[in-house]
């Protein structure tokens, strides 16, 4: 005898209007809450110390936006683990518009240099805004005789093994864009990784390496003063503050555009009600003068994309950023 009990239609019919009601009514809850939001204090979490680029750039945009939306921005900073510990508590957050997150560059790439990592950047996370990137310096020492890319190019290549280049270490940014630079060129420079520009700068500056791809503010003063000279930088568009300086892309390798960046992120699910409403109000603080005025002098552009392209952006990069730790043999740490 079959004991199976068979759901009749009209079950069925109950069953998925209850489900349907469940689904709009946490629809509306959603919709209810981006509508009186924010009722309570916000955080922005960012992954390193104060002082450092991605505070500055999120404190920046945490002040204006506070008196915008009228309820009180705290910038808290997780430092450790190259930016993961506060990655991973932002994740872990209620996707309730309370809890934000200003997400770097280096974290798109922390699943492709680093053994454990507890996110993925793009299932955990709700782009909101970029606000913020930065490029590198592509710079020689005085003593060596390229005065542009192409001539770089050739000196490596007349010259193999014979040129050094520093980085501010394994698996960073600079690290990945001498890399893809290389790849590109069709060249080969030694690598000399050091724990930051701050090392990289003192054997530079010395002449002990000859190459690198570095941070633009502490590199700055050295070009102008001529111990270093700046050939190329690695953005998509020059510098305001160095207009003289080309890009690597119009050196010769179009589409050549690698930097650092910061944007403004949320918990996986945070309601687009919110999302549209963070980013509506980010958006003239990013296009006021007093945003781009601050950082300036950093090489700092504010940042232009909303939370569709912010989205493609970091998709993008996290597979850019694999395949070229990929091709270039790095083992993750």
């Amino acid at each position: 005898m079959d004991h199976e009990q068979k759901a009749s239609p009209g079950r069925i019919g109950r069953r998925g209007a209850l489900l349907g009601l469940g689904a709009g009514v946490l629809a509306g809850q959603a919709q209810a809450q981006g509508a009186d939001w924010p009722t309570r204090p916000i955080r922005i979490l960012v992954g390193y110390p104060a002082g450092g680029a991605n505070d500055l750039v999120a404190r920046a945009v945490a002040t204006p936006l506070a008196e915008t939306l009228k309820q009180a921005i705290t910038v808290e900073n997780r430092t450790g683990a190259a930016g993961t510990i506060a990655a991973d508590a932002a994740k872990r957050a209620a996707p309730d518009g309370e809890t934000l997150y200003m997400m770097s560059s280096a974290q798109v790439l922390a699943p492709a240099v680093r053994r454990e990592v507890n996110f993925d950047p793009v299932a955990d996370f709700t782009p909101i805004a970029l606000c913020a990137s930065a490029p590198y310096f592509l710079v020689v020492h005085s003593s060596v005789p390229a005065r542009n890319v192409a001539e770089l190019v050739a000196l490596a290549k007349a010259r193999p093994g014979q040129l050094s280049y520093a980085s501010s270490g394994v698996g960073a940014g600079p690290h990945l864009t001498s890399s893809l630079f290389m790849a590109v060129a069709g060249i080969e420079l030694n690598h000399i990784p050091y724990r930051g520009d701050a090392d990289a700068l003192i054997d530079l500056t010395a002449g002990r390496v000859q190459v690198s791809f570095i941070s633009v503010p502490p590199t700055w003063p050295h070009i102008q003063a001529g111990t270093l000279r700046g050939l190329a930088v690695s953005s998509a568009d020059r510098l305001a503050m160095a207009p003289e300086v080309p890009t690597v892309a119009e050196s010769g390798y179009p589409g050549f555009d690698m930097g650092a960046w910061w944007g403004l992120v949320g918990p996986k699910g945070l309601p687009r009600s919110i999302v549209d409403k963070v980013a509506g109000a980010v958006r003239p603080i990013l296009d006021g003068p007093e945003f781009g005025q601050r950082f300036a002098a950093q090489g700092i552009t504010p940042g232009r994309l909303g939370p569709d392209p912010f989205a493609a952006r970091i998709a993008a990069d996290t597979v850019k950023f694999a395949d070229i730790v990929r091709r270039a043999g790095i083992t993750p740490i």
